[in-house]
């Protein structure tokens, strides 16, 4: 997998999980406001992956999982890099209605 797409997908899969979780859950996940104060905090998304450069196909960076990189990449043409990216699971978006700080705008 390319690495903007595994990227992409992650941080996608886990706003929507806490999006889900937003709607489901019996107590606020992530609210916009506690005790009428603003959340504005964020937390990050570490990211530690295997990657190399893959020259074929047009080159680019690939991802690759633990357990495939031993088997199939020989060491000298992986590298290991690390990254965070901060996310503000508080804040409020237009395409999470159900998010609580939304919430009150549509009650009033």
């Amino acid at each position: 997998m390319k690495l903007d797409e595994f990227v992409k997908q992650t941080l996608l899969d886990i706003t929507k999980g806490v999006a889900d979780a937003q709607q489901e859950a019996l107590l606020y996940v992530a609210p916009g406001l506690v005790e009428n104060k603003k959340m504005t905090e964020f937390q990050l998304v570490k990211f530690e992956v295997v990657v190399t450069v893959n020259q074929e196909a047009g080159g680019g960076i690939r991802v690759w999982s633990l357990g495939d990189a031993k088997a199939n990449v020989s060491s000298e043409k992986t590298n290991r890099i690390s990254f965070d990216v901060p996310v503000y699971f508080q804040a409020p978006t237009e395409r999470n209605s159900n998010h609580h700080s939304n919430k009150e705008k549509t009650d009033s």
